[in-house]
């Protein structure tokens, strides 16, 4: 009894995991769809590329490609790579392990902030902070979603974790590849930062601080000088500078982040009780909790940079603020623990659950997958219509990924029927003999370029051209 005693918060974190994973279980078989499923198509697709041509990690491939080799450098592409690395190892498609990757990239997370959190606060509610991290909604999704933002998340808390540890060049490792996978996570460094920089005095720790920072900006910048195709996204780059938009759009898009976004899916709503509380109290003690201000500034000025880009549907793009928001949900349950307010405690756990569970379920159902139900109904019989060697034409798909990927084709996507006359006339006089297409408007317009009709399954046509 006295281990149990003694052990139980890690026993309730452990059996908050084995009912997250159970929830899971019907998740792991499916293919790819649902919220974002352009962003996890691109993603997997990237591993598919990895382990069919090239496994060298520099050479990330996209299926869009036209008639060009395919190289794509956005983020650093670890998570993919890692995908297609351990599928060369054990002969599984990478296609088999994208929504395993992503749980193991969530372990990763969860791990990282019982880490993180334990050096901050003591270990058992240190250890509940952590069950009701990860009930965050948007965690319950994407941590069976693939895409390189958990693995980035992961990586950073462990950083903030060895930072907190006094392990400096540890630390500075992980915040570097967390960065590299996904650049906002370089945000992550102004919690030591302001730790360190905002004490006084200030100089003695200066000259260490940017060591470590510029080390760690080193790794992320190895890779960001030849990721050319990321900065061709005008959007990411210039942030509010990129496009004309109203002031009441943009306030529009600021409380749904702010008062949508963050409370109910990165938080969860049975969790904001605590986080507003936790919040409360660091106030109360703001000057020991420097680095976590100066977080939180950091955070809501990237936020107010980039809102017109992130748009409405971006959830993930709010994950550097989980390590940000779970500190004060910690600070919160350290406080009822020792105050002996437990319930309290149980509660939120119990809760979380039910919050996550009830916010996400409806964003697995395959018969709304989030693009045309028939490129999954039919999908053997669209990817055997035409050899995988030939370049094709693919329309209509607004995101240029999804499509391609479920047909395992490489090629010209068409993304709007604005495009169509152009992208036909190019790919011909490219030598292109074959069109996906889900389109009867492209169709047409294809007509007199149609030499026969290799198939027809639901919606799509796959024809032979001249």
């Amino acid at each position: 009894m006295t281990f149990l005693r003694k052990h139980r918060t890690c026993f309730i974190l452990i059996a908050n995991l084995f009912v997250h994973l159970f929830l899971h279980l019907p998740h792991f078989s499916l293919d790819l769809m649902g919220f974002h499923a352009w962003r996890q198509c691109q993603t997997v697709a990237t591993a598919v590329n990895f382990y069919e041509e090239d496994l060298r990690i520099w050479n990330p491939r996209r299926d869009c490609r036209e008639d060009s080799d395919g190289i794509f450098r956005v983020e650093f592409p670890l998570f993919q790579w890692s995908i297609a690395a351990f599928g060369k190892l054990t002969s599984y498609h990478p296609s088999q392990l994208g929504r395993k990757a992503a749980y193991v990239a969530f372990l990763i997370a969860i791990g990282g902030m019982a880490f993180f959190l334990t050096s901050v606060f003591s270990r058992d509610p240190a250890l509940l902070a952590g069950a009701a991290f990860l009930w965050s909604p948007a965690l319950f999704y994407y941590s069976v979603s693939p895409l390189p933002d958990m693995l980035a998340l992961g990586l950073g808390v462990w950083g903030l974790g060895f930072w907190m540890r006094e392990k400096p060049m540890i630390a500075s490792l992980f915040l570097g590849v967390a960065s590299a996978v996904k650049l906002p996570f370089l945000l992550l460094w102004a919690l030591p930062m302001g730790e360190k920089l905002l004490q006084r005095p200030f100089r003695k720790p200066l000259l260490s601080m940017l060591g470590y920072f510029s080390l760690s900006f080193l790794l992320t910048a190895l890779w960001y000088v030849q990721a050319t195709d990321l900065w061709r996204d005008k959007g990411l780059v210039k942030g509010i500078f990129a496009a004309d938009f109203s002031t009441g759009v943009y306030f529009r898009l600021l409380y749904h982040h702010l008062f949508s976004l963050l409370p109910e899916n990165i938080i969860g709503y049975a969790s904001c009780v605590p986080f507003l509380l936790g919040l409360r109290y660091i106030w109360q003690e703001k000057e020991k909790w420097r680095g976590f201000f100066s977080l939180g500034v950091v955070l809501l000025l990237y936020l107010l940079y980039e809102l017109p880009t992130l748009g409405y549907p971006h959830d993930y793009y709010l994950f550097p603020w989980l390590p940000w928001t779970s500190l004060a949900i910690g600070k919160a349950f350290d406080s009822w623990w020792r105050d002996r307010k437990y319930g309290w405690i149980a509660l939120f756990i119990i809760t979380a659950p039910v919050g996550a569970w009830i916010r996400m379920h409806h964003r697995w159902d395959p018969s709304q997958p989030g693009f045309n139900p028939d490129l999954l109904r039919y999908k053997k019989e669209l990817q055997a219509a035409v050899p995988d060697s030939e370049r094709v034409i693919i329309g209509i798909d607004q995101s240029r990924f999804i499509y391609a990927y479920h047909i395992h084709k490489k090629g010209w996507c068409i993304a709007d029927e604005r495009e169509i006359p152009s992208v036909l006339e190019t790919a011909l006089r490219k030598g292109v003999h074959y069109l996906y297409s889900d389109s009867r408007i492209l169709d047409s317009i294809a007509a007199p370029h149609i030499q026969a009709e290799r198939g027809k399954w639901g919606s799509f046509r796959v024809y032979e051209l001249r």
